[in-house]
């Protein structure tokens, strides 16, 4: 059927078509003349239904950090209450109640192996994904390997057997996949270690290039013969750490020779071995891989003459509140922790809702470190 309007017809429909075409000209523009946050406000709401509201949005809209959005809700740390107020005010304002998703609700366990539980990396990492994951109606079933390739095996089918819906993991060995992960018909995000051949997500840091900083950071606060103190190099950041470490000595012309101790994990007292190594070397700087290992170089400069103590400048990774009380100061290279547990499990449970985790390609995804400097 062909519609035929004649002119004079045509004619007096032109004001009605004229009305009309103000009042949404009109209705655009009030909408084009709201502030920035109103607007912000209005595509948050128009979208509810189709975006959760996460830690990160709030972050984004309060101009803060994730860490800050995780300290406000968690009540882990003090926060400016100007700040609090206002993370507390956008939380309000985006009905903030956590995940909704249908969808997300019938992911009942998630699994979450690390590698050692004494170190404060992952303490503050796991914290983080428990939070998302409660504010989604997930449970965590948490474990720890405690640095033993077997223990990480029966761990993963262990977590299998549980018919978890995906896995966070942090590595042993990066040499050697758990044969139990090469047909794993689960999503998979490795965090803080991964594999040489993987085809996994791998959320942390460039680990590289952070001990580069901290061997930097050390030579610019006086330090010439700088050392490192790590665990085995079969731990992929271990090994990385170290590449960096030497990496600046080499670019300053510095290269003192083989000023690098590796502790056993399982070995009952390292104080001897470390005592040893920083006479030896006659180091007066020194780059700790983990916080478990700064507290041995602490123990060991403790039984040390007073020119050690005065002498000797740490840093080491990941904060502690308990650096601040030290005699010896100590800087840090520290890691954005509940950014990268926030990443863990948010793509995690991506991955599960769209089961797009059998990609064939490794992926990185690398937040910055910062230098906290007390030196």
């Amino acid at each position: 059927m062909v519609l035929q309007i004649s002119l004079p017809n045509l004619k007096s429909l032109l004001p009605h078509i004229l009305r009309t075409s103000i009042f949404f000209l009109r209705k655009f523009y009030d909408i084009f003349l709201l502030n920035v946050d109103q607007l912000d406000l209005l595509c948050l709401n128009v979208g509810m239904k189709h975006k959760n509201i996460t830690m990160k949005t709030i972050a984004e809209k309060a101009g803060v950090s994730i860490t800050t959005v995780s300290h406000v809700i968690n009540k882990t740390r003090r926060v400016n209450q100007d700040t609090k107020e206002a993370v507390l005010r956008i939380m309000e304002e985006l009905n903030y109640r956590g995940y909704n998703s249908k969808k997300v609700n019938k992911i009942e366990y998630v699994g979450v192996i690390i590698a050692d539980i004494r170190e404060d990396y992952y303490v503050a990492t796991t914290k983080a994904i428990e939070t998302v994951a409660s504010d989604m109606g997930i449970s965590i079933i948490f474990c720890d390997s405690q640095d033993d390739p077997e223990k990480e095996e029966k761990n993963i089918k262990m977590l299998l057997d549980k018919n978890i819906s995906g896995l966070i993991l942090a590595p042993i060995e990066a040499q050697k996949m758990p044969e139990s992960l090469a047909d794993i018909d689960i999503p998979v995000v490795l965090i803080d270690r991964q594999y040489e051949n993987h085809d996994f997500l791998f959320i942390g840091i460039n680990n590289f290039y952070s001990s580069y900083l901290g061997a930097k950071h050390l030579n610019n606060k006086g330090a010439d013969r700088i050392g490192f103190i790590g665990y085995s190099e079969s731990v992929s950041t271990i090994k990385q750490r170290i590449l960096g470490y030497k990496s600046f000595l080499m670019e300053q012309e510095k290269e003192t020779g083989n000023a690098v101790l590796s502790l056993s994990y399982h070995t009952e007292d390292s104080v001897p071995l470390i005592k040893n190594f920083i006479k030896d070397k006659q180091i007066n700087g020194v780059i700790c891989a983990t916080s478990a290992i700064c507290y041995e170089v602490l123990s060991a400069l403790s039984d040390m003459d007073q020119e050690y103590q005065d002498n000797l400048r740490i840093i080491t990774y990941d904060d502690n509140r308990w650096f601040d009380f030290l005699k010896v100061p100590v800087s840090v290279i520290s890691q954005p922790t509940a950014e990268i547990g926030t990443a863990a499990i948010e793509n995690l449970i991506s991955f599960i809702e769209q089961q797009s985790h059998k990609d064939t390609l490794k992926r990185e995804l690398f937040f910055d470190v910062s230098i906290i400097d007390r030196l």
